[in-house]
């Protein structure tokens, strides 16, 4: 195992490295809507092409931009953008408005999406075999946790992640009644994967939620605070973000939203991640356990999860060390049989820590070893 010296030494500088990398590339991810958005093939197309392409009706877009009724619809986008002084973003804000789905899928960088959901289905499996089968080292894990975090929060960016699911689909709902059937399709996905391994996405794929975790292996004295509290907090955060994106709309989260400091392209947001991730020296993963908004859902359905760590109540001894390496009351739930103890982040500290082989992430605890009796209570 990795001495506290040895721990910080690795967790420091890739931390920075990572911010560092996200810095370097960040301008590639703020150009590229607008590069997409106002591209030269764009600009060529005739004004009712570029319309259709769309899903909306030319003349409507025509109206909802302020131009003249008698404008010759076959000329090109970019001479009317150029005539009329229009600006590539007025021209997605009219698009969103009269088809907000085609607007979501125009703004979006498919190839990227798909390259991420692979790779997410990868590093999904390969947990699920490291936890069954493999005694994670401390080494082993923060190395997947930085590898994690520069995969797909400093290379495939900011969207899509797990809350951004949630979030944007309770402020497109509140906004224009209607729901982006990609975004549904990928809650569904992160739903699968709760169900079948625990939070294995959020405590090996998230790009914040790994990177938040990384920071907090360096070595310092760290606060559990009690579930009952975050818990609370995290509700209420939710209900904040449901209610003002449903009843306003209002999208209260978009400006404070961590997952933006991979693009670095709004300075409050990246504050307030700075801000988490110095919180996250003292307290296991804060965004996740007080804010998160699927956070809370995947903690919900962590109930119905196939693969999760497992007891075996018998030849438990009790020592309590998977209590003390748990980085949060998780274990403390599970040993006491509540059936709604704190999220488990898959992080298998505890696996690592019992001394009598009492725990096992799998679908049914382990079988007593033949021949020992099980320890008095």
């Amino acid at each position: 195992m990795l001495s506290a010296q040895a721990c910080a030494a690795l967790v420091l500088p890739t931390a920075s490295l990572l911010l560092w990398m996200t810095a370097a590339t960040a301008p590639s991810y703020a150009q590229h809507g607008e590069q997409k958005a106002e591209g030269a093939a764009a600009r060529q197309l005739p004004f009712s092409a570029f319309a259709q392409q769309r899903g909306v009706e030319a003349s409507a877009l025509a109206r909802e931009l302020g131009l003249p009724p008698a404008l010759d619809l076959s000329r090109p986008l970019g001479e009317v953008m150029d005539q009329h002084g229009l600006q590539p973003q007025a021209l997605q804000a009219a698009v969103a408005r009269l088809n907000p789905v085609a607007a979501e899928a125009a703004s979006k960088d498919w190839r990227r999406i798909r390259l991420k959901f692979g790779l997410w289905v990868v590093f999904f499996l390969a947990a699920m075999v490291l936890l069954t089968r493999v005694r994670i080292t401390l080494a082993l894990r923060v190395s997947l946790l930085a590898l994690a975090s520069l995969v797909f929060g400093v290379w495939l960016g900011v969207e899509p992640n797990a809350p951004g699911t949630i979030k944007d689909g309770l402020v497109l709902y509140g906004e224009s009644g209607v729901i982006f059937p990609p975004r549904l399709l990928a809650f569904v996905g992160f739903m699968l994967m709760t169900i079948i391994g625990n939070k294995v996405f959020c405590g090996w794929g998230c790009q914040f939620g790994t990177l938040q975790d990384l920071v907090s292996h360096v070595p310092v004295p760290r606060w559990k605070p009690p579930f009952w509290l975050s818990n609370a907090v995290r509700a209420t955060t939710f209900a904040a973000i449901a209610g003002c994106a449903l009843l306003i709309p209002l999208d209260i989260l978009e400006p404070v939203d961590p997952f933006r400091v991979f693009r670095l392209g709004a300075p409050l947001a990246v504050g307030v991640a700075v801000g988490m991730l110095i919180a996250g020296l003292f307290v296991y993963r804060p965004w996740c356990t007080f804010f998160c908004p699927f956070g809370l859902v995947s903690w919900l359905s962590e109930r119905l999860a196939l693969a999760r760590v497992r007891i075996n109540h018998d030849t438990c001894i009790h020592c309590k060390a998977c209590e003390r390496a748990c980085p949060t009351h998780s274990m403390a739930g599970l040993r006491a049989r509540r059936p709604f103890a704190q999220d488990c982040f898959a992080c298998g500290a505890c696996l690592r820590t019992c001394p009598v082989g009492a725990l096992r992430w799998g679908l049914r605890p382990p079988a007593p070893v033949p021949g020992e009796e099980s320890p008095r209570r």
